[in-house]
């Protein structure tokens, strides 16, 4: 006679059956979801970055474009042979103008990867082996590394390759374009083709109405290489370095006037006998320069860029810190309440319309820097803390395109070439680090995040490649000195004369 299961026990057996069958089409739907997702993901970052970032909601436009929402997309119109139309993606709908807490998402990092140290040969690979290298990549379909690579914190590798069939990244090689010293005569057409496109892109864009080639009449554009001395002259005589203070209009007669520095930063601060500017590039990351830096008499530093836990690269001295407006609207950056603020003086800037005035610029910022201005000040009334004069960033952006033989972006200088030019305004010499990378050049953007993207060092929305040109010719030190610091030695203005034409 046969055993008999009881029945209680068999409907045991059959809920259980029933759940491990249920498992498996789980698992089976999701795997074949995340087949689906991988296929999706790498259609749009082979086709169009922003349409991918538009989908899955990806933060990720590049940090060398600070204002990211007056970016210009370039799309086609009909088929082939239609001239490129230009669509402010301020235009589409949901996208609030200036908004900093909803930045348009464009530019994501397509040649980004896994942080493994400041020299790109030495990162460590992915699981996915980026690039296509690893032990794993021949394995499984692009798109599922795509995917891979997404999850696990990577960011994807887009070949796109420059005029040598290389990429963005292959710049930084050890036999890469950027070669063992900047160029001075390094070009937009020695970019891979992402970085190229982008810069096409903003040299036809015209947010802050620059007038067009024709402003600069018989000088032209790079119709006569000047000189560095020649150089140092142009910028000594042409470009005004000056604060907001409470006696212009309409800022006299504004109930918060008393808030701004009765006296300009110039007449205020220095001078100083040695100055250093100290960048926020990745390629400070293992330096040791920190006591170098702390030797000088004033140090000036940018945005967000912290000194505690970095002290040995970076130093811990901070004189000067100037900040854009987007970092002191974003939230991200706690302006008003961090501490990373307090120390030294605050100068802010913010991009004003080419040709506006003070008044037009009051109502037309970027960003909102007189709320957050009047904020702060009421939290610390006893640190000092200036705005920029906005006719600044575009005296200096005219002498960087006046000494180019092709059109720079029509948006203002970097913080990196301001900061350095407020600087020579202070002190008798000014050594900038890392503003032209050293033999430790990467990708890595900050020295303090884990981002990776060649545009913060060859320039999106501010014309760095072009500014970094301007620098290499004004240098006055030794081309050893940025190979091996990526450091800079410039004059301050007081230190020399021009009345041959010729620094001395």
């Amino acid at each position: 006679m046969g055993y008999k299961i009881p029945g209680a026990a068999m409907d045991r057996v059959s809920l259980l059956w029933r759940l491990r069958r249920r498992a498996r089409r789980g698992v089976l739907c999701m795997g074949l979801f995340c087949v689906a997702m991988g296929l999706l993901y790498a259609l749009c970052a082979e086709n169009s970055v922003p349409v991918t970032d538009a989908i899955f909601g990806v933060r990720a436009r590049t940090r060398a474009q600070p204002r990211a929402h007056s970016v210009i997309k370039v799309v086609r119109a009909g088929g082939g042979g239609a001239k490129p139309i230009f669509v402010n993606p301020q235009d589409h709908p949901g996208i609030i103008p200036g908004d900093p807490h909803r930045p348009i998402p464009v530019l994501s990092a397509s040649n980004a990867s896994l942080e493994g140290g400041s020299d790109p040969r030495s990162r460590r690979k992915d699981l996915t082996g980026s690039g296509g290298t690893g032990y794993l990549s021949w394995l499984m379909p692009r798109s599922l590394r795509h995917l891979l690579e997404g999850i696990f914190g990577g960011r994807r590798r887009v070949g796109m390759a420059g005029p040598g069939g290389g990429s963005d990244a292959e710049l930084f090689g050890p036999h890469g374009t950027l070669g063992e010293v900047w160029d001075e005569e390094m070009s937009s057409s020695m970019l891979g083709k992402r970085l190229r496109k982008v810069v096409q892109n903003y040299q036809s864009m015209n947010k802050y109405g620059v007038p067009p080639q024709s402003k600069w009449g018989a000088e032209g554009w790079g119709s006569t290489k000047r000189s560095g001395p020649e150089l140092l002259c142009e910028l000594k005589s042409k470009v005004e370095v000056a604060t907001v203070t409470p006696d212009l209009r309409p800022f006299s007669g504004l109930p918060w006037a008393s808030l701004l520095p009765p006296q300009p930063l110039t007449s205020d601060l220095g001078p100083f006998k040695s100055c250093a500017v100290v960048s926020s590039a990745g390629s400070l990351k293992h330096s040791g320069l920190g006591k170098e830096i702390d030797s000088h008499d004033a140090v000036l530093r940018f945005n967000s860029a912290p000194t505690v836990g970095y002290e040995k690269d970076v130093g811990t001295k901070t004189t000067v810190r100037l900040i854009n407006s987007q970092v002191m609207a974003s939230d991200d950056h706690r302006f008003l309440s961090s501490s990373l603020y307090s120390a030294g003086i605050l100068v802010a800037w913010d991009p004003a319309p080419y040709s506006a005035d003070l008044g037009e610029w009051y109502n037309r910022t970027d960003y909102p820097i007189f709320q957050q201005y009047q904020k702060y000040r009421r939290l610390h009334p006893q640190q000092p803390f200036y705005i920029l004069h906005p006719r600044v960033e575009w005296q200096l952006w005219d002498r960087i395109q006046a000494n180019m033989a092709e059109a720079i972006q029509r948006n203002p200088p970097s913080s990196g070439l301001l900061g350095t030019v407020l600087m020579m305004s202070l002190c008798e010499v000014v050594h900038v680090y890392e503003f032209l990378p050293s033999r430790r050049k990467t990708e890595l953007c900050h020295y303090y995040q884990r981002f990776y993207d060649a545009a913060c060092t060859l320039g999106a929305y501010h014309p760095l490649l072009y500014e970094k040109n301007l620098v290499k010719r004004m240098n006055r030190g030794p081309d050893r000195d940025i190979f091996t610091h990526g450091r800079v030695t410039l004059p301050g203005f007081n230190s020399f004369n021009c009345s041959q034409g010729v620094a001395h």
